[in-house]
């Protein structure tokens, strides 16, 4: 306990040192991540270099107030020590920059979905009316791959339009489930591309969409279809995608600063998601999680998206605007 104690002490000290390296710009303003305004004020270093654009405060005090110092987002991406040489301090640099996917590979693979057979949105045709899957591919730049046949690329770009990368998986057209077999069929386009300096760093899918909705509360589900489909019946929130539930961290929900966030774990996953959003609680405005799964899914592992492909023709049926269920939100 004392030596962690002491560890604790020496990197919160280190995290204070770093800090100082950096200052509010004097010139320049960026748009805010949390209000949209053209109101954010960017920290810098000595060379009057961005340290991050989402790593500042807004100048609105009375209506945002949204504050990201240097050492919350040191502390959220993990520094990494360099030791120098004895008698020497260290030196505390922070993660590699991420690497972007270029602008017209991405636009390509976007404009192909309206020409191009997608196994995806073949299944999402059979779910929604076509107004409703014109509008999800539209929001959520759904793009097509030639990797295989029909494949759906899932591309992932952050409040400022930045492209870090595009999931790529293969659906069967029919009932909407992956193709595992003969392989898992999921690789990611700088992997289909040969970048093999690429450095990916994820963020979450759908992120871009929070800029348009600077009010609106967030509903985070794990894979990037169950966000899609979810945005068919949630007309009242964003629905995103953490890729995974080991993903769910405060380095990659840090956008959601601030606001009221409901997290909808897979069948099986309840206690996971409350552990790790209570340990997150602090980056929200209001934390929601969600146990409807528990109580209604037919098989562990299923989703809120498997749930709403069951029941949406009822819904339908019926022309109801708001889910005849109960949620089960219990505010952490």
């Amino acid at each position: 306990m004392w030596c962690e104690h002491l560890e604790h002490r020496e990197h919160q000290s280190r995290l204070s040192m770093i800090q100082h390296q950096y200052s509010l710009a004097k010139r320049g303003k960026w748009i805010c991540p949390q209000c949209g305004k053209k109101t954010f004020v960017c920290y810098v270093d000595e060379n009057n270099q961005v340290l991050d654009e989402g790593v500042g405060k807004c100048d609105r005090a009375d209506h945002c107030a949204y504050h990201y110092p240097p050492r919350d987002y040191f502390a959220d991406h993990q520094v990494i020590a360099e030791v120098k040489p004895r008698r020497h301090r260290p030196m505390l640099r922070p993660l590699p920059p991420p690497s972007y996917i270029d602008p017209d590979v991405f636009k390509r693979s976007v404009l192909a979905t309206e020409s191009h057979h997608n196994h995806l949105v073949t299944f999402l045709n059979s779910v929604f009316n076509e107004a409703i899957v014109g509008r999800m591919v539209h929001d959520y730049y759904i793009g097509t791959s030639k990797h295989w046949e029909g494949s759906t690329v899932f591309w992932q770009l952050d409040r400022y339009g930045h492209v870090h990368g595009g999931k790529i998986m293969q659906y069967n057209p029919t009932n909407g489930k992956r193709v595992k077999e003969p392989f898992n069929h999921i690789t990611w386009v700088h992997t289909a591309m040969g970048l093999t300096d690429y450095n990916l760093k994820q963020c979450l899918f759908g992120e871009h969409l929070l800029r348009d909705y600077p009010d609106m509360t967030v509903a985070i589900v794990e894979s990037e279809k169950t966000a899609i489909i979810a945005s068919g019946v949630f007309g009242d929130c964003i629905a995103v995608a953490c890729g995974g539930c080991g993903n769910l961290t405060n380095a990659l929900c840090e956008p959601l600063r601030g606001r009221d966030v409901v997290l909808f774990p897979d069948n099986g996953k309840l206690a996971e998601w409350s552990e790790k959003g209570s340990k997150m609680r602090h980056l929200f405005g209001r934390l929601f999680i969600a146990d409807i799964m528990e109580r209604e899914a037919m098989n562990v592992g299923d989703d809120i998206g498997d749930l709403i492909v069951q029941r949406h023709p009822k819904w339908q049926r019926q022309s109801l605007d708001i889910i005849p269920i109960n949620l089960g939100l219990t505010e952490l």
